[in-house]
């Protein structure tokens, strides 16, 4: 586990209501349509997508809100689209680079992470993130996955 600070980012996204075995189908489907939109709209990406928990269940049964971001330079040039863009706030967090297949990504990525926070003693603050380095596709062990817990 490691510590930095994100600084803030603009982003285009699409919020979403959902359980954690509903990631996988609402980031297929916004992040298609959030690529039609940079397409459309000569967007330019300015860095990996980066997938937002708020308050994440311990369970995959409980709801919470997620974000499906993707960084975006010239924000300005967007006007009248599908979603919405803002800013990413700084974020101070502790994180790990996951590599390996979707799922396993919390028995050997998540998990970890959070031992280590509670063991630190660290206060956690409810946003944690994805950022997707390298995305192969669900079962490839060459995926690249930053796991980021905001802790104050």
């Amino acid at each position: 586990m490691d510590k930095k600070i994100v600084e803030p980012i603009t982003v285009l996204y699409a919020e979403q209501e959902l359980s954690i075995p509903e990631v996988s189908v609402y980031g297929e489907k916004f992040c298609a349509e959030i690529m039609q939109e940079v397409e459309k709209y000569g967007l330019r990406v300015a860095g990996p997508w980066v997938f937002i928990s708020y308050n994440l269940p311990k369970n995959g049964k409980d709801r919470y809100r997620a974000e499906f971001c993707l960084p975006i330079a010239n924000g300005d040039d967007y006007a009248g689209g599908l979603f919405p863009i803002k800013s990413l706030s700084r974020f101070s967090c502790a994180f790990v680079e996951y590599n390996g297949k979707q799922r396993q990504l919390f028995t050997k990525g998540y998990q970890p992470l959070v031992r280590e926070i509670v063991t630190a003693k660290m206060n956690f603050t409810g946003e944690s993130r994805e950022v997707y380095h390298a995305w192969i596709g669900p079962n490839s062990p060459e995926n690249r996955i930053e796991i980021q817990f905001g802790v104050a």
